[in-house]
C-alpha cells in the first residue's frame, strides 16, 4: 500500500473520533442483535413518549461508542417526523476539568451556558450573547452579588456546528470554581429557582422559532477519574451528584448525563449501561453475529482490497476474528490495534506480527491486574461472570477494572461480565479465592 493510502486509513480507524449520523463509516451495531437493545432508540423512547421532562443516566466503558449513540439520538429527537426537539450537546471533556472533583454547580452552570446558545444560533443569532445580556449573564451577575469575584477565562466549547471561546472560569481557574461552588451550597434553592426560570424562558424561545422543546446531552462525564492518587476522591464526589435519583439534575427540559460506569458499583438508581459486542456467549460459545458487526465496523474504515493487502488474501476473515476475539468485543480497542498495524509499515501483516502486537497491548491490562491486589477475586468473576462486591476492597477492586475495562459487559437479556481476553489466560486467575472450593 501507498504511504499516503496508509496515512488516510490509518486516520479514517481514529479510536477516540465519535462518528456523525451522516458519517460513512458509521456502522448500527444493534442492527446485528450483538448489544441486548437498540441502545439510541430505546433511549429516545423515553423521551418521546413522556409529556414530561425526563432525566436519564447513561454510561459505558470509553470507547464502546457512547457518544456516536448520543448523536444518533439527538438527532433522532431533533426530527421534524419525531419530538422536533431542540437537540443541546455539551462535551464535559470541553467545558470541565475531569480530572478533579466535580459539583453540581459546575454541571449546570454548563447546562445554562449551552442551552441558551443553542437557543441563540436557533434564532438566527451569534451564541456569544450569552454573556453579553441573557440567562448566563443573568446567573453570573446573581453569583457576583453574592459574593463571588467575576473574572472571565477564555475555554474552547462547541455548541451545534459553532465552536470557539467560551468566556466562563470553572474549568481552568480552581479559585473561581471553589468560590461559585460555596456561594451555590449556600444560597441552593435560589440558585435552583433561578435556574429552573431560565431554563423554563429559554424552552419558550425553542417553541417560537417552531421546536417542541429542548433536550440537553451532557456527554463524557463517564470520563471523570481523576488521577492514580485522587480516582477515589472524584468518584465519591460524582456519587454525591448522581445518586439518589439525582434531583438537583432535574430539569423542567429533558436532560441525559452520562456517568462513570464504576458508579455503578455504588448506585442502586436505573442506568443504561452500553455493553460490548458479544462475540462470544456466556459458555464461550463464538456468537457469529458479533463476528459479522465487527467485521462491518471494519469494513467501513477498510475496504476489502485494502484489507486484503494489510493482511494477506484470504487470510481477511480469520484476522479480524482473531482481533475480534482477543479484543472482547471492545471497539475502541478494535481500532486502536488497527492504527498500531498500520505503524508496522510491512505489509501483508504475518500471524506473528499480529501475535506480537496483541501482547503488548494486553501487557497494559496484565499490568493493572497484578498491581491491584484483587486477583482471586478477579478470577471468581471470570468463573461466574457476575459481578457480586461483598466487600468495600472487592466494590474497590470492581471500580478500579470497570475504570480500566479489565472487566467488560455484555447484554443478552441479561446482563453478564467477563475479563478482558489478554487477562483471561492468567494462571492467577484460574485459583479460587480464598474460602472457595
Amino acid at each position: 500500500m501507498r504511504f499516503e493510502q496508509v496515512r488516510a486509513l490509518y486516520n479514517r480507524c481514529n479510536p477516540d473520533e465519535p462518528l456523525d449520523p451522516d458519517d460513512e463509516r458509521y456502522v448500527d451495531i444493534d442492527d446485528h442483535n450483538v448489544r441486548g437493545a437498540q441502545w439510541s432508540r430505546r433511549l429516545a423512547r423515553q423521551i418521546e413518549l413522556s409529556d414530561s421532562p425526563v432525566c436519564l443516566l447513561f454510561t459505558g466503558l470509553r470507547g464502546t461508542g457512547k457518544s456516536t449513540e448520543l448523536r444518533q439520538l439527538a438527532a433522532r429527537l431533533a426530527a421534524p417526523t419525531k419530538r422536533n426537539l431542540l437537540p443541546v450537546l455539551i462535551d464535559a471533556d470541553d467545558v470541565l476539568d475531569l480530572t478533579t472533583d466535580i459539583d453540581v454547580s459546575d454541571v449546570l452552570s454548563m447546562v445554562l451556558l449551552h442551552t441558551e446558545r443553542a437557543v441563540l444560533i436557533a434564532e438566527g443569532r451569534k451564541p456569544e450573547a450569552a454573556l453579553e445580556d441573557g440567562a448566563m449573564r443573568r446567573l453570573w451577575n446573581w453569583l457576583t452579588r453574592t459574593g463571588v469575584e467575576p473574572k472571565k477565562i477564555e475555554v474552547e466549547g462547541e455548541v451545534r456546528g459553532w465552536k470557539g471561546k467560551v468566556e466562563f472560569d470553572l474549568k481552568t481557574n480552581p479559585t473561581v470554581r471553589q468560590q461559585v461552588r460555596e456561594k451555590v451550597a449556600t444560597y441552593l434553592s435560589t440558585f435552583m429557582r433561578v435556574l429552573h426560570d431560565e431554563l423554563m424562558l429559554l424552552e419558550d424561545r425553542a417553541r417560537k422559532v417552531g421546536r417542541s422543546g429542548i433536550v440537553v446531552v451532557f456527554d463524557s462525564l463517564e470520563k471523570l477519574r481523576g488521577t492514580s492518587l485522587t480516582w477515589k476522591q472524584v468518584l465519591e464526589s460524582a456519587e454525591r451528584i448522581f445518586s439518589g435519583g439525582a434531583p438537583y439534575l432535574q430539569l423542567p427540559v429533558h436532560v441525559l448525563y452520562t456517568i462513570p460506569p464504576a458508579l455503578t458499583q455504588r448506585m442502586s438508581d436505573p442506568v443504561s449501561f452500553l455493553p460490548m459486542i458479544k462475540v462470544r456467549a456466556i459458555n464461550g460459545t463464538p456468537h457469529e453475529d458479533g463476528f459479522r458487526a465487527v467485521y462491518e465496523l471494519i469494513n467501513k474504515r477498510i475496504g476489502r482490497d485494502e484489507l486484503e493487502a494489510m493482511f494477506g488474501a484470504g487470510q481477511v476473515e480469520h484476522r479480524i476474528r482473531e482481533l475480534a476475539e482477543w479484543s472482547g468485543g471492545y471497539p475502541r480497542e478494535i481500532l486502536r490495534t488497527l492504527q498500531s498495524l498500520f505503524e508496522l509499515d510491512r505489509f501483508p501483516i504475518t500471524e506473528q506480527e499480529l501475535q506480537r502486537q496483541l501482547r503488548r497491548a494486553g501487557n497494559t491490562y496484565r499490568s493493572i491486574v497484578y498491581n491491584s491486589g484483587a486477583i482471586p477475586w478477579l478470577g471468581t468473576v471470570a468463573r461466574t461472570k457476575k459481578l457480586i462486591t461483598a466487600t468495600d476492597a472487592e466494590r474497590e477492586a470492581a471500580e478500579l477494572f470497570l475504570t480500566n475495562n479489565v472487566i467488560l459487559r455484555y447484554l443478552n437479556d441479561d446482563e453478564w461480565f467477563d475479563v478482558h481476553p489478554s487477562v483471561a489466560g492468567l494462571d492467577e486467575l484460574r485459583m479460587p479465592a480464598a474460602g472457595q472450593a
